[in-house]
């Protein structure tokens, strides 16, 4: 699903907010945590769903977003098991930061944008290494085909 949107890729930086490790833990404690049947279920993922008030089998990655932020205290403003609530006035354009006028850092929202829908994708940024950045992504597939880990899950990409 998540291979067919025409990605439009907003950056929102917490750089106004004081960065918690503690959020980005929680977040790498569930890597490898994966779907029980493959659609939008299991024991965390539901805790997660149940977390924002959605129920077992909506699309989860903002609702990890979401259980992450709330678990450590967070001030984030926004819970929400949609992405693009997390946009704000405060997010920036992907072409900001590929033409450097911002910097990606660890512990940024990273959200896809699906078009003018309301639907998208988001993660953490965990590792920034030049103009090379990895997540860490709830409702992701692994990328590892074949694998016991080829399912939607929280991994890191």
């Amino acid at each position: 699903m998540r291979l067919c949107f025409l990605l439009l890729l907003f950056l929102l930086l917490l750089q106004s907010l004081t960065f918690s490790q503690s959020y980005m833990d929680t977040a790498f404690s569930y890597v490898g945590v994966h779907e029980k049947t493959g659609h939008n279920d299991g024991v965390e993922i539901e805790r997660f769903l149940k977390s924002v008030g959605r129920k077992k089998g909506d699309s989860w990655c903002a609702a990890f977003v979401s259980y992450c932020l709330t678990s450590a205290n967070h001030s984030f403003p926004v819970r929400s098991g949609l992405a693009r609530n997390f946009v704000t006035k405060k997010s920036i354009l992907a072409t900001d930061v590929l033409q450097k006028r911002k910097i990606i850092e660890v512990g940024d929202l990273i959200i896809w944008q699906k078009g003018n829908s309301i639907n998208g994708h988001i993660g953490f940024v965990y590792i920034v290494e030049s103009k090379l950045f990895f997540t860490i992504e709830g409702n992701t597939s692994s990328g590892l085909k074949g694998s016991q880990a080829d399912g939607d899950g929280v991994y890191i990409k």
